[in-house]
């Protein structure tokens, strides 16, 4: 009867140990550091052009750390995701000095896919656990003011608060998401209520394809803005109809050189992710009908094209960007960007590597309230900075 009782909970433990594996944490993170030289001109009556040469922090990469784990619970698995950024030039929180603004979201994974709650990076951006736009630019949406990706589209390449997300298993390399976002920013809309008109509500869709030597990606997001849009100013909301893009892009690996494209287009977005893309324009003033507005809705259209080079043990990097905007209230009021850069990576090991780049960008602004105000302003903004990114 002793031995028959052993042999049970030998099986009943073994049995416990393939079903509920014991769970595992893991802390990591990365510190990007540089010093950056900006030449920047605003092209506004009164106002001289600037030169800085500075330490700045996630030029290439934000720096953050993170905890994230997982735990077996039969057929299924749960994990999550605690992720900090901050400046390690200073050692101050980013992202709105959030604990874990980067991420911070709870996960529930099986055969069927993987659903996910909390604070996400979109679908339509890049680095969050379900972004898809990874692999339509050779530089991302870092590498300073003159290269990002996100210059040449209409998405902000933002986080949200308050998302639930799912993500399909792949199917012979297809794989599709979805998110929803009862109120994206919680800082900014503390009076309203979530899943309310008074709350900026977010929606995107992505599906993407994957094979050895190409990768293809079409996302679209949808914005409801909400009409209490800003506590802090007690300005209310402006737009009248709800915002979307459509993002098309993909890479290409012909061996010697990694080809990158992407295309977009957008309506009724936001001009403070959109035009004002690097800030070169918050000096310049646009008249409005409307002084309860707290910003400009644009619509337009953008393309970008760029290559990831092997050389010298490194990849050689260049992208080339345009994009098209006018003001929806006024169609008058164009916004014309465009940017051009090159960078050159190494990495000394799989943890450290160094960074090299040099850009341009310029966003000129048109129309008959610009001129009257300012000749048309043309500003424009040239980058160039080195830097160590740490891995651990």
């Amino acid at each position: 009867m002793m031995k028959k009782s052993l042999v049970a909970v030998a099986i009943l433990g073994a049995f416990a140990a393939s079903a509920f594996a014991a769970p595992s944490v893991t802390l990591y993170g990365r510190i990007d550091t540089g010093l950056v030289y900006t030449h920047q001109d605003l092209d506004k009556k009164g106002v001289d052009s600037t030169d800085t040469f500075e330490m700045k922090s996630g030029f290439t990469t934000g720096s953050r750390w993170g905890l994230k784990g997982t735990e077996d619970i039969g057929n299924a698995k749960v994990g999550f995701v605690l992720e900090s950024g901050f400046t390690s030039d200073d050692g101050v929180s980013t992202q709105g000095s959030r604990l874990f603004g980067r991420e911070a979201q709870v996960n529930v994974s099986g055969a069927y896919g993987t659903l996910y709650a909390g604070r996400l990076m979109s679908i339509a951006g890049i680095g969050g656990s379900v972004s898809m736009l990874g692999g339509v630019s050779a530089f991302g949406m870092t590498y300073g003011d003159t290269a990002k990706g996100n210059g040449s589209t209409g998405s902000a390449y933002t986080r949200y608060d308050n998302t639930l997300a799912y993500m399909t298993p792949k199917f012979g390399g297809f794989r599709a998401g979805a998110m929803y976002s009862f109120k994206g920013d919680s800082q900014k809309e503390k009076d309203a209520n979530e899943n309310t008109a008074g709350a900026t509500r977010y929606a995107a869709l992505g599906l993407q394809y994957k094979a050895p030597k190409y990768e293809v990606v079409l996302v679209g997001d949808y914005t409801m803005w909400g009409n209490q849009y800003d506590s802090k100013t007690g300005k209310k909301g402006y737009h009248v109809d709800d915002g979307y893009s459509i993002i098309l892009g993909g890479n290409y690996d012909f061996g010697p050189a990694k080809v990158f494209a992407k295309a977009t287009y957008f309506d009724n977005e936001d001009v403070g992710s959109v035009v004002d893309s690097f800030k070169l324009l918050k000096n310049v003033t646009h008249k409005v009908e409307n002084k309860d507005k707290n910003t400009t809705a644009v619509k337009g259209w953008g393309l970008e094209l760029g290559t990831k080079v092997p050389a010298f043990g490194g990849n050689f990097l260049a992208a080339v960007g345009y994009r098209d905007a006018k003001d929806i209230d006024d169609s008058d009021v164009k916004f014309h960007r465009w940017n051009v850069a090159a960078g050159y990576t190494y990495a000394f090991s799989k943890r450290t590597s160094v960074y090299g780049l040099v850009g341009y960008a310029q966003e000129k602004a048109k129309g008959a309230s610009y001129a009257k105000a300012n000749s048309n302003p043309n500003p424009n903004e040239v980058q160039a900075g080195f830097g160590l990114v740490h891995k651990f």
